[in-house]
């Protein structure tokens, strides 16, 4: 990677993590495409510092699989990761294995203050979505009204009828719960193994032009419809690359929100964060390690890693607040990008926006000897390290609260993961519905006989490091990060709420 100039120190003057008050918040609004006017800390304090010399040292994936892949650090997910995946849910009692589905629902209804004249925070509910973006509605244009039937014409007797519909507003691909594309963020014009930054505005032409929207960023106005024969999209990293590929593998859930949360009607939400006044906002590496030894959790190379604040939540809480820049989310540090890439982790999701805190302050307690010079305010640094630079992809807006509700109950927090974002060619990401296999406490046909805790069965707790992959380590290898917490055994998932507990009134105890 380059070298580059170190540029100067921020004298932001706010708390170690969360979100500074106005530092940064302004440029991120307007790169969303909504006006700086409207955020609510307007004033900047301080600009945010370039992420490059920041990430100059940090490990990347370029060339690792030669220098035209466009698929990134999905390509860990092999035979032997789909198998780890499997045995997640057969290793335990297979009658209580049940599904989870972990898109939230487009319903068209907007938060206010991101289409009207409410202002941050605000405790209307309605479609999370990052400012800039707006919720997507859709309309029949055919069914058995009067109104409505232009589709077809009425049935013979005796014959089928039909509905139909469409979206009358823009679907934003990334409006909901989405994977990004590799090539959907980078820094210093290159994208995610070098490709330049010029082919994120590569032309296609068709020979028949249909009508659509010709001045798509007329948000507030009226877009001019226009006949198109000409789109522009990603020519290198397009969402293509794995929704062709798609992703299966063992996931883990860390619910951050859960082990540290003090917000929410149980207690159960990391806290929101608009003015940068609340540390425990931010989701450090060691708070990952944390979470994962008290619910028992063992963490293994190339795992499916979830993440749960408790912000989905508060977009279906009429008496929760809530701030689109101002959610809670991952920080960055040395040690966390180096953990990434050192376990070869495929896929990370999480509940949020954005997987990170959009405004960061990294300082040198973050930082590696003799990088002290770096400390500052960043804007979304970890979508450099983990997409542009690791090709680690971005699972964004998971609806994650009946799997969490569930992993809390019966203490197993791994399972089978399975999506495919929407192949949407030379898109910056996919719309996807991702699909989780768990074994439960409980069988799935909803009888009383499955009340009894699943116990894993006598060879199945082997299964995952009994296979080999053509790679420098053991692709299903538990390896433990720095500082501890990974590595637990999981015949300790039975005692994960007690731990829990135990560990949360531990902390509350000593004023932490």
């Amino acid at each position: 990677m380059t070298d580059h100039e170190h540029a100067p120190d921020c004298d932001c003057g706010a708390s170690r993590r969360g979100f500074i008050s106005g530092c940064g918040a302004a440029l991120a609004f307007t790169i969303a495409g909504g006006e700086s006017g409207t955020a609510t800390a307007a004033a900047t304090q301080s600009d945010p510092r370039p992420i490059s010399p920041l990430l100059d040292d940090m490990p990347d994936n370029w060339g690792r699989w030669g220098d035209d892949d466009e698929l990134g650090a999905i390509n860990h997910l092999g035979g032997a990761e789909v198998a780890a995946g499997m045995a997640a849910v057969t290793d335990y009692d297979p009658e209580s294995a049940a599904r989870f589905t972990l898109q939230d629902p487009i319903t068209g209804y907007g938060i206010d203050a991101l289409v009207g004249d409410a202002e941050n925070p605000t405790t209307d509910t309605g479609d999370p979505m990052f400012p800039g973006r707006f919720p997507a509605r859709r309309t029949n244009w055919a069914d058995a009204s009067d109104e409505t039937g232009s589709l077809t014409t009425p049935p013979a007797d005796g014959g089928m009828g039909f509905a139909d519909d469409a979206f009358a507003a823009p679907l934003y691909i990334q409006g909901a719960t989405h994977a990004d594309a590799l090539g959907h963020g980078w820094y210093d014009g290159q994208l995610y193994n070098g490709f330049d930054v010029a082919t994120t505005h590569t032309s296609r032409e068709f020979e028949e032009e249909v009508r659509g929207i010709n001045n798509f960023n007329a948000l507030s106005g009226d877009p001019e419809l226009d006949n198109l024969g000409t789109t522009y999209g990603l020519g290198r990293a397009d969402i293509s690359q794995a929704a062709d590929a798609g992703v299966v593998g063992r996931g883990v859930l860390l619910d951050v929100g859960r082990h540290l949360g003090t917000d929410g009607p149980d207690g159960t939400w990391l806290p929101l964060d608009p003015t940068g006044t609340d540390e425990n906002a931010a989701i450090t590496l060691t708070d990952l390690q944390e979470t994962a030894e008290a619910q028992g959790t063992e963490i293994r190379k190339r795992d499916i890693v979830l993440i749960r604040t408790g912000a989905i939540e508060r977009t279906k809480d009429s008496d929760a607040e809530w701030h689109a820049l101002g959610e809670p989310g991952l920080t960055y540090s040395d040690a966390l990008v180096e953990w990434a890439s050192d376990m070869e982790i495929p896929y990370m999701g999480a509940d949020n926006l954005a997987v990170e805190q959009i405004t960061q302050q990294v300082t040198e307690d973050d930082l590696g000897d003799d990088r002290a010079d770096l400390t500052g305010t960043y804007l979304l640094p970890l979508h450099g390290a983990f997409l542009r630079d690791l090709g680690l992809m971005l699972n964004e807006v998971m609806n994650l609260s009946e799997l969490a509700a569930q992993c809390a109950e019966d203490g197993i927090y791994e399972f089978m993961f399975s999506g495919a974002p929407l192949h949407v060619e030379m898109a910056t990401g996919g719309p996807i519905n991702p699909v989780v296999i768990k074994a439960t406490a409980g069988s799935t046909d909803g009888d009383d006989t499955g009340d009894d805790d699943p116990e894993p069965t006598e060879t199945g707790s082997e299964t995952a490091t009994d296979a080999e992959v053509d790679t420098e380590t053991d692709s299903t290898e538990a390896t433990a990060a720095s500082g501890g917490g990974f590595g637990i055994a999981t015949a300790a998932a039975g005692l994960a709420g007690l731990v829990g507990a135990a560990a949360r009134a531990l902390r509350d105890s000593s004023g932490e």
